[in-house]
């Protein structure tokens, strides 16, 4: 009986993480993703200590940040503004 109910609880706990899967016109099932927003442009522009320009933009959030390159590694990166 107790394995019984620790099934039942983990097909319960699976399926309320399950991902959307929908049916298509052929009869085909897909998973449903999110579409990722691109971040705006505000037309603004953020002035670092050293003088360089960065054109600000907003998140889909409403949080304004600038994208900035590493020094080292050369990867680019978000800078949040307050």
């Amino acid at each position: 009986m107790k394995k019984l109910i620790l099934l039942f609880a983990i097909i319960f706990a699976h399926n309320c993480y399950a991902q959307t899967i929908v049916k298509d016109a052929n009869g085909n099932y897909s998973q449903v993703q999110k579409a990722k927003e691109e971040p705006i442009k505000t037309g603004n522009t953020y002035t670092d200590s050293k003088g360089i320009k960065y054109p600000i933009y907003k998140s889909a959030r409403g949080k304004l940040f600038v994208i900035k390159t590493s020094k080292n590694t050369g990867n680019q990166y978000k800078m949040y503004i307050n």
